[in-house]
């Protein structure tokens, strides 16, 4: 029977549980206790009243008030408490004091009780026993979520009473001495199973309470994660574009004025590839401390992606030229080399800037505008530098647009031509082969300009329809030429970016008939820094049918000498930028230089662009650059004249070489043996 109220004292607990117990225990004691102390004086003060006359006046009057004051103090005091949120250690100082004021104040009443017991009649001695037994009872169920209480409340009253009885000899007082221990038995046995439960409903509170908070918790984190980049700390783009949504209503009701900035690192790529994952990822950290290092910013940072941050201001209007030159020191402080490691990483930082004072829209606007400017920098060589969205490229975006609508509606089988410029052998001057270049002769926009089409054609996913009209093109073209006649042909990321591409250019020059190995097919450097696997992978399809491969624009992009190393080329040609004015620029000289040593080594070919004055041939002569493009030899002819420029070209000669299959003097290019190289990086060491 008393099973349950032994495992109340027999369980351990764990610490948390306890004080969370505790605490429970005494805000529920808060409530029952007031009404223990006021069943304890009812029952007190109906026993001493039904005594007055017959017993003492101390008895029925002095210790009652005594009992009484008590109580009312101790009943008061627990008022006050459930006023006040307990911690642990003031709940647990109030129960044990409360279970030591539970066995005196038990002691004081049986005292009290049994001494009035012998002044009675059988009636009122009747009287005391009911006011003993029932106020155990009461007792018991009051102090329920207290059982220590409880239980001395119990065993102090009940005991020394049920033996009193039992003393007495008398037959009644037996028997109702066997109904007070059998009742008070069975009310602990109930305590115990009460208390037990209770004390399971605060732990299984408790542990649902945890399971909710780690929820909140992991929810709180979820959010976090869904508006923060991990790596950095910082707003990711999803909170970007909302909080230029705020910015956005705020500036308009201040008649203020918003800025916008995208900042690309120029060159991270590289610097990721050549030092690995973790070093980048200290970069971009360096970075995002550096773009929020001072303290009088007044711009939110924002981390857009890879190597992309997003900056946002508001400003008075007409503040444009503050915010350029905060951006130019901001392009400048990201330009600081990178300590990694012993070594200095080294890479510059380009920002597209856009205002709501100049694109007119949503949030989402004027961040496309702020990119166009980012991507427009970085086709006109403006890298490092600001560039601010004006309205001329608010008419560029309007002018795309309309190519782009026109580029998928128009028949380009019909309306894309090809120019074909020389590539000449600097020794003999004579022409080696033809790049082919793109002209659409829109029938109702009019001529287009290739570097307009090409760009809209890539930003639109249409570069590889394009690539797909001009091979077939330019190998029907192709096919007509002398035998030993090589063929430029330039392609688009997107037509090696996936093998279905790769495949579609393979099956056009499979249609051709013309020998691939008159094929030298040129990709640009940002293919180099794009996916190179899949490049290396397209690179070496197209190689193994015969074609050679070129790398164009060299020196423009960021492309690795460890990823040069990597592809199968033929030729590397160097970019006109730096063949402009090499006779004043130092640079440019020691760049072509470098180039032409780093070819020569690599035994493939140099083909150096924009060759335009005859100081400009006579110093790549004196580099001994073996091929070289540009309008000192030809501007770019129709196909129409590529014949009879050969002939006029090798007019003279004592020979015609459109008799022969190949010129002897003509240069080769010097294919590397990638297969063998490949084999031998294979065998273990």
């Amino acid at each position: 029977m008393i099973g349950p109220l032994f495992r109340v004292f027999a369980s351990e607990q764990d610490p948390r549980d306890r004080e969370e117990l505790v605490v429970a225990q005494y805000k529920s004691l808060t409530k029952q206790i007031p009404l223990l102390y006021v069943i304890l004086l009812s029952n007190a003060w109906m026993v001493a009243l039904s005594h007055h006359g017959s017993a003492p006046v101390p008895l029925t009057l002095h210790i009652p008030v005594i009992l009484t004051g008590l109580c009312v103090a101790r009943l008061l005091r627990w008022r006050r408490r459930s006023q006040a949120e307990p911690s642990f250690s003031e709940a647990s100082r109030s129960l044990r004091a409360t279970t030591v004021l539970a066995g005196l104040l038990a002691a004081a009443f049986l005292a009290w009780g049994l001494t009035l017991y012998s002044y009675g009649t059988a009636f009122t001695q009747g009287q005391v026993a009911f006011f003993i037994g029932i106020t155990v009872v009461g007792c018991i169920f009051c102090l329920i979520h207290l059982p220590l209480a409880a239980l001395c409340a119990a065993v102090i009253v009940n005991i020394p009473f049920v033996v009193f009885l039992v003393s007495t000899g008398n037959q009644a007082s037996i028997a109702v001495a066997v109904n007070i221990f059998l009742v008070s038995m069975a009310m602990l046995a109930i305590l115990g199973t009460h208390y037990n439960d209770f004390a399971s409903l605060i732990r299984e509170r408790r542990r649902q309470r945890l399971k909710q908070a780690e929820i909140e918790d992991l929810a709180a984190e979820n959010r976090w994660l869904a508006n923060h980049d991990a790596l950095t700390g910082l707003p990711n783009r999803h909170n970007f574009l909302a909080a230029i949504d705020a910015a956005l209503s705020s500036v308009n009701a201040r008649h203020a004025e918003l800025f916008i900035a995208v900042v690309n690192l120029d060159g991270f790529r590289a610097v990721n590839d050549a030092f690995g994952n973790q070093d980048g990822d200290h970069v971009l950290m360096e970075a995002a401390r550096r773009l929020g290092s001072k303290d009088d910013i007044d711009f939110m940072v924002f981390r857009l992606g890879g190597d992309e941050f997003g900056l946002v201001w508001q400003r008075p209007r007409n503040g444009v030229a503050a915010v350029l030159a905060e951006c130019e020191e901001i392009c400048a402080s990201l330009a600081v080399p990178y300590p990694i490691g012993g070594v200095e990483a080294r890479i510059s930082a380009t920002m597209g800037l856009s205002s709501s004072g100049t694109v007119a829209g949503c949030a989402r606007s004027i961040h496309e505008a702020a990119q166009y400017a980012l991507v427009h920098a970085k086709r006109n060589h403006r890298r490092g530098r600001v560039t601010l969205f004006t309205m001329d490229h608010q008419d560029a975006i309007r002018r795309h647009s309309i190519l782009e609508q026109a580029m998928q509606t128009t028949d380009l089988d019909a309306e894309l031509t090809l120019a074909f410029q020389p590539i000449v052998d600097v020794r003999s001057g004579l022409p080696i082969g033809f790049e082919a270049l793109a002209r659409w002769d829109s029938q109702d926009l009019g001529p287009v300009r290739p570097d307009e089409f090409i760009v809209v054609a890539e930003r639109a996913g249409l570069a590889n329809r394009l690539t797909c009209v001009l091979l077939a093109k330019v190998l029907a073209v192709a096919a007509t030429w002398p035998a030993w006649l090589r063929l430029s042909f330039n392609l688009s990321m997107q037509d090696i970016c996936s093998s279905d591409s790769v495949l579609r250019l393979v099956a056009i020059l499979n249609r051709s008939g013309v020998d691939p190995g008159r094929i030298d097919f040129e990709i640009t450097e940002t293919a180099v820094v794009g996916d190179f696997d899949q490049l290396v992978e397209a690179v070496t399809v197209l190689r193994a049918m015969g074609a050679g491969i070129s790398l164009d624009d060299f020196g423009t992009g960021y492309s690795t000498l460890w990823q040069v190393n990597r592809l199968p080329l033929d030729k590397i040609k160097v970019d006109r930028s730096f063949v402009t004015n090499i006779n004043e620029s130092t640079t440019g000289y020691k760049i072509v230089k470098s180039v032409i040593a780093l070819c020569r080594d690599m035994k493939i070919n140099c083909v150096i662009e924009g060759v335009e004055t005859v100081e400009e041939l006579d110093t790549l002569r004196e580099l001994d650059c073996g091929l070289v493009q540009g309008y000192y030899y030809s501007r770019p002819l129709p196909a129409d004249a590529v014949l009879g420029y050969i002939d006029a070209t090798f007019a003279g000669t004592a020979v015609s070489r459109r008799s022969q299959n190949e010129p002897a003097e003509f240069p080769k290019p010097r294919r590397r043996n990638f297969a063998g190289r490949r084999q031998a990086a294979r065998r273990p060491a």
